[in-house]
C-alpha cells in the first residue's frame, strides 16, 4: 500500500510539471494523452501489488471473542468465584485459538437455584457445576444435560451417614421414630435430600421446620427458592401433627456440616446426618470418638457438571474432551488440586443408569411432600 502511494504522488508532481510548463495551453492534447499513457503504464505495474494486496487483506483472519460461563449456587459469590475462575480461565484458554477466537472464562453464581435454572432456560450459562440430586432438579426444569463426573476431594462416590452418641439407644433406623434428626440444609444433597429420601422409602414420615422444599416450592408456586431464610425456631408444628402416627421422626437444620456432628454431642439433637467424606476430613478424632454409625444411604456421584440444552455439540465435545485429559497436563492438574481437591473429570457413560436411582428417589419424596401438604 505505502508503494502504491509513493507512485500516484510521483504522477501527481510529473501532471503538476508538465501542466506548468505549458502555461500558454500550446501542445495540451500531446501532454494529455501523454499523461494517460503514463496513467496506464503506472496500472500496469501497480495492478500485481495491488492484487497481492488484496489477498493479504483476503487472508487475513477476523479475530472474534466469546464467553465461556461457569457456574453454581452458594450465597456467598465471592468466595465461589475465587474457587471457580481458574477452571473458567482454563477452559477459555484451551478454547481460544490464537488466529480466530479468544474465549475469556466468566463465573456466574446465583444465590439460589431458581435462578440458576432461569439463566440455564435462557442460554445464559454454560457449564452448570452441582451435587447429584440439586443438578438432577435443575436440569429436570431447565433441560440442561449432565455429561461430566467430577471426583471433588477425591471420591467419584460418596453416601450420607446416620450417626448418634456412642452410648444412645438408637441402634438402627427402627428407633429413629418420635427422635429429633439434623439435617444439614435443604440445598445439600448428602446432608437432606439423599438422606431424606432414604428414610422415606423406608416408609417414615418427616416433619420439621416451617419450609418448603425445593420439590414442593417449584409444584405449587414455581419458585426453587433454596430456602435460605430458615432458621432453627421455625417449626412447622401443624406438619408434625398431621402426621402424628408411629412413624415420625421430627426434623432440624443445623445449617453447616461441620455443626452435626457437635450437636449429636452435645445433644442439640438425637440423630445426624454427614456425608462419609465430611465425618472423615472435617471432623476431629476427639468428637468421632464418641459417636457411631447407626445406617448409611446409598452412593451417589460426588459433583456432577451439565452443559445448557443448546450448547454447541462440538463445542461440548472439545469441553469434555479438555476437562476429561485436565489431569494429565501439569497446569491442570494444579488447578485441579486448587479447585476443592478435586482429582480428575470423567465422561458419565450410562447418564440413565446412574441418574434413575436419583430421578426415583426424588418422585417419593415429591410425592411424599406433597402429601404432607395436602389440604386436610
Amino acid at each position: 500500500m505505502v508503494e502504491i502511494e509513493k507512485m500516484f504522488n510521483i504522477l501527481i508532481i510529473i501532471l503538476y510539471s508538465l501542466l506548468k510548463l505549458d502555461k500558454g495551453g500550446k501542445n495540451m492534447g500531446a501532454k494529455l494523452n501523454l499523461i494517460i499513457a503514463i496513467f496506464i503504464l503506472a496500472l500496469v505495474i501497480a495492478s500485481p501489488l495491488i492484487v497481492e494486496i488484496i489477498g493479504k487483506a483476503k487472508a487475513e483472519p477476523i479475530m472474534t471473542t466469546n464467553t465461556i460461563r461457569i457456574g453454581t449456587v452458594d450465597v456467598d459469590a465471592v468466595k465461589q468465584i475465587i474457587k471457580f475462575q481458574p477452571t473458567a480461565d482454563y477452559i477459555a484458554a484451551k478454547l481460544s485459538n490464537n488466529q480466530t477466537t479468544h474465549y475469556n472464562g466468566k463465573v456466574i453464581i446465583t444465590p439460589t437455584i431458581n435462578d440458576m435454572i432461569n439463566l440455564l432456560k435462557e442460554q445464559k450459562i454454560d457449564l452448570y457445576f452441582e451435587s447429584p440430586f440439586t443438578i438432577a432438579l435443575v436440569d429436570k426444569e431447565s433441560g440442561a444435560v449432565p455429561f461430566l463426573l467430577r471426583w471433588k476431594e477425591g471420591v467419584a462416590q460418596y453416601h450420607s451417614i446416620f450417626i448418634v452418641k456412642k452410648n444412645s439407644p438408637i441402634n438402627t433406623i427402627n428407633d429413629f421414630v418420635g427422635k429429633t434428626i439434623a439435617f444439614e440444609a435443604p440445598e445439600s444433597t448428602s446432608g437432606y435430600l439423599l438422606p431424606k429420601a432414604y428414610l422415606v422409602q423406608k416408609g417414615f414420615s418427616l416433619s420439621g421446620e416451617a419450609t418448603e422444599s425445593y420439590l414442593t416450592q417449584g409444584r405449587a408456586g414455581g419458585v426453587l427458592s433454596g430456602g435460605s431464610n430458615i432458621t432453627n425456631s421455625s417449626i412447622d408444628e401443624s406438619i408434625g401433627n398431621s402426621n402424628s402416627n408411629n412413624n415420625t421422626i421430627r426434623y432440624v437444620f443445623a445449617r453447616e456440616d461441620q455443626n452435626i456432628p457437635l450437636w449429636i454431642v452435645e445433644g442439640k439433637a438425637d440423630i445426624g446426618v454427614i456425608s462419609n467424606v465430611d465425618i472423615e476430613q472435617e471432623t476431629y478424632e476427639s468428637v468421632k470418638s464418641q459417636l457411631k454409625i447407626v445406617d448409611r444411604t446409598i452412593d451417589v456421584p460426588r459433583h456432577v457438571v451439565s452443559h445448557r440444552s443448546e450448547l454447541d455439540p462440538v463445542l461440548v465435545e472439545k469441553i469434555k474432551h479438555m476437562l476429561v485429559y485436565m489431569d494429565k497436563d501439569q497446569e491442570g492438574i494444579k488447578i485441579l488440586k486448587n479447585f476443592e481437591e478435586t482429582t480428575k473429570y470423567e465422561e458419565i457413560k450410562n447418564r440413565d443408569e446412574t441418574f434413575k436411582v436419583i430421578n426415583d428417589m426424588l418422585k417419593a419424596l415429591e410425592q411424599k411432600e406433597g402429601e404432607w401438604r395436602s389440604p386436610p
